[in-house]
């Protein structure tokens, strides 16, 4: 996941969320809206998250990470989770429990083309043209402002 490593499609133009993106429930929000927005079918995700088996959580968020080290491309160690897995509703629902704790996220379609990629706190994301209109229509109207193209 070397940020040279992902490839973005050449026909889309690229957008990001305008920091401050962690505020996580806009910058989930957005994703979300991408993922239902996107002429590309959605595949899987590439993830990094800052919990591991001995990180202190509990309750739903241990649910989740439980969840997502049942996947046999997700390796869990003592303090980070890392692995590539299809990119389900379950899977959405147990990255967004655990959004905090990502470091690291991208979604690619079948030929490995990103579509997203959250990094550093940062949300970028690759759609043509008019499909970012209706992502800015399916989130407040705060957060549809601060999305922009990343040029």
């Amino acid at each position: 996941m070397d940020p040279e490593s992902v490839a973005w499609p050449s026909a889309e133009p690229s957008y990001r969320l305008r920091p401050p993106a962690t505020d996580e429930a806009a910058a989930l929000d957005v994703l979300a809206a991408v993922l239902d927005a996107t002429p590309r079918q959605v595949e899987r995700v590439s993830v990094r998250l800052a919990v591991g088996r001995r990180t202190d959580i509990v309750g739903s968020r241990r649910i989740a990470l439980e969840s997502l080290s049942g996947h046999t491309d997700v390796t869990v160690a003592a303090d980070h989770t890392i692995g590539t897995l299809s990119l389900t509703d379950e899977t959405f629902a147990d990255l967004a429990e655990l959004f905090a704790d990502l470091d690291r996220a991208v979604v690619f379609d079948p030929e490995g083309v990103a579509i997203a990629d959250w990094r550093d706190r940062v949300l970028r994301f690759a759609l043509p043209e008019p499909t970012v209109q209706q992502v800015r229509e399916g989130v407040d109207s705060g957060i549809a402002d601060r999305i922009e193209r990343d040029d």
